[in-house]
């Protein structure tokens, strides 16, 4: 690994937020760890990232609702990468549910949304506290602020999520070492194909990126501890 290079790990990065966030840190010279669940899609993303960046990036598939595999990932990752500057917590899934419905989604919610996340970010929090730097990008949501009944299981999953992202920031600030979480609402990807939707009223995947990439730029002193992203239309 060339040391000059900075690296940054991108879960879920395939599709919609994932995959701009990845195209904008190679854009600007980053040396990335991809997962996600489809080889198809790791392969479509490599060929994307050979058209703006020259560097070697690492992709692995893996099902994140299957911790063996998430685990079996993070010793990768603590063999490999010596120095993270960037980690960015994206993959996600998002089922409807009620609390009164007799099959829940909620295990694999945990799994996929806060326990994939939990198990990646510990596995290198020894490599953050070590290198005194860093930065770790939780994607949340906006049900943190909103929660939905009828995303019962998702919503509790992102509470997790968020709350842990609240313990790392308390627990990383003396070892200099950044987390922010991103609150979007409603997000124009793919979910909403075949849809009635008005998905240029929607976050943009750009956007996200965008602010991640702001965020980084912050001089060392100044940490954004969250951030919410509404869509302009009130009913999304």
């Amino acid at each position: 690994m060339n040391t000059e290079t900075k690296t940054a790990i991108v879960t879920g990065a395939t599709r919609g937020v994932g995959r701009a966030i990845a195209l904008a840190l190679a854009a600007n010279g980053y040396e990335l760890w991809i997962t996600a669940r489809s080889q198809d899609g790791l392969m479509a993303l490599k060929a994307e990232l050979e058209g703006v960046s020259n560097i070697e990036h690492h992709f692995h598939a893996l099902d994140f609702s299957e911790q063996n595999q998430v685990l079996s990932y993070t010793n990768i990752l603590t063999v490999l990468v010596d120095k993270i500057d960037v980690l960015v917590n994206n993959a996600g899934i998002y089922i409807p549910d009620q609390l009164l419905d007799e099959e829940s989604a909620l295990e694999k919610h945990m799994q996929v949304n806060f326990y994939a996340a939990y198990t990646i970010t510990q596995a290198m929090l020894p490599a953050f506290e070590e290198q005194k730097g860093g930065h770790i990008f939780n994607i949340c949501s906006v049900v943190n602020k909103q929660p939905r009944a009828e995303a019962a299981s998702y919503t509790i999953s992102k509470f997790a999520l968020y709350g842990y992202h609240q313990v790392l920031l308390k627990t990383l600030k003396p070892h200099q070492v950044k987390v922010t979480a991103l609150l979007p609402s409603s997000i124009n990807t793919s979910s909403w194909d075949g849809m009635d939707a008005p998905k240029d009223e929607f976050v943009q995947p750009e956007d996200i990126a965008d602010v991640i990439l702001a965020a980084i730029a912050m001089k060392p002193g100044t940490v954004m501890n969250e951030i919410e992203l509404q869509s302009i239309n009130p009913d999304f």
